[in-house]
């Protein structure tokens, strides 16, 4: 292959490109209708849901779902924390699956409604850090399988 013909094929081949992503450019779908909705809750949270409701109202308490733990926590100021956005990027896709609240929607308690998934590395690693930043940051975080035992006793 001479220069020439290396040539022709490299412009042909940008030439190409050009016209593929030019394609896509002009072809975008429309976006907004490549989702579906969902339920907030799955099959398991929403039965756990319904149990604890009873005990959320004994105690006039508010139950909120699939709170951020960014809502909840934030990295300290930049000033006097290098590490602002990696901090942020640890918490900000982080949910906590109930939360307890009295009627000024102050978080009187955390619930996590754990499975069997929770004993993979992965998951391990999380449920550390999770336990880890909430306790630092002040709340209570209650873990369950489902029973209420653990949060009745810390309600009363």
């Amino acid at each position: 292959m001479n220069v020439n013909e290396f040539i022709a094929l490299l412009v042909i081949g940008l030439i190409t490109a050009f016209c593929i992503w030019l394609y896509r450019r002009l072809h975008k779908p429309d976006i907004t209708k490549l989702y579906n909705a969902k339920t907030v809750l799955t099959d398991r949270e929403y039965e756990f849901y319904k149990k604890l409701k009873p005990l959320a109202d004994e105690y006039g308490l508010s139950i909120f779902t699939k709170v951020r733990l960014a809502d909840l926590i934030e990295p300290k100021p930049k000033a006097e924390n290098p590490f602002w956005m990696e901090c942020f990027n640890k918490i900000k896709a982080k949910h906590i699956d109930f939360a307890l609240a009295d009627e000024d929607t102050s978080i009187v308690a955390l619930i996590e409604l754990d499975d069997s998934s929770h004993a993979r590395p992965d998951r391990v690693e999380r449920d550390d850090f999770v336990n880890a930043v909430l306790a630092n940051t002040g709340y209570t975080l209650l873990r369950t399988y489902g029973e209420l035992d653990v949060i009745e006793e810390y309600l009363r």
